[in-house]
């Protein structure tokens, strides 16, 4: 399915706050309800970079011009899908796009944590390593090429900030 989305690197003012910063993150829902990881420029008294904003597009001020259609695979939203590496198994409830054009899908395991008697925790995995029915696997020399051209954080960064991203993102 083709969308329209903003591109992400977009430098942009968030209307209420009137603070200026990047879109670094997109995520796309099973009501295919689209939210933007907004990063505003900044860093906070220790020195880190000032919170993150979610925020929808209609907050944003942006023109025509920061825009782009994406192909989302959005036939794979609510069927079965599982991390390859770690067999962690559920529902696809949702995209995350990284700036650098990385997919990811949101992973929701079916029950409760029988410790805490909470929804066990959905994660966020990168596409290219799940299986499922309508994953549709690439050869290994398209899968190194598309790593390649769109690495992804997971392999590059420490491993809790693809979770928090979409903790972040789907908490609504």
């Amino acid at each position: 399915m083709k969308i329209n989305v903003l591109k992400l690197g977009t430098t942009c003012i968030d209307k209420a706050t009137e603070l200026e910063g990047t879109l670094t993150h997109w995520a796309i829902d099973m009501g295919q309800r689209i939210d933007y990881l907004f990063q505003p420029k900044g860093l906070d008294e220790r020195g880190l970079p000032v919170n993150k904003l979610i925020l929808e597009e209609e907050r944003l001020g942006i023109t025509e011009n920061d825009f782009e259609t994406v192909d989302v695979p959005f036939d794979i939203i609510g069927s079965i899908v599982a991390s390859k590496a770690s067999g962690y198994t559920g529902m696809a409830i949702g995209f995350v796009r990284h700036i650098n054009g990385c997919f990811h899908v949101v992973i929701q395991p079916k029950g409760i944590s029988q410790k805490s008697g909470t929804p066990i925790q959905k994660c966020e995995f990168d596409l290219r390593e799940c299986t499922g029915d309508k994953i549709i696997e690439l050869s290994e020399k398209d899968l190194a090429q598309s790593k390649k051209d769109t690495p992804s954080p997971a392999d590059t960064v420490d491993q809790d900030l693809p979770l928090c991203v979409s903790q972040t993102l789907f908490q609504h």
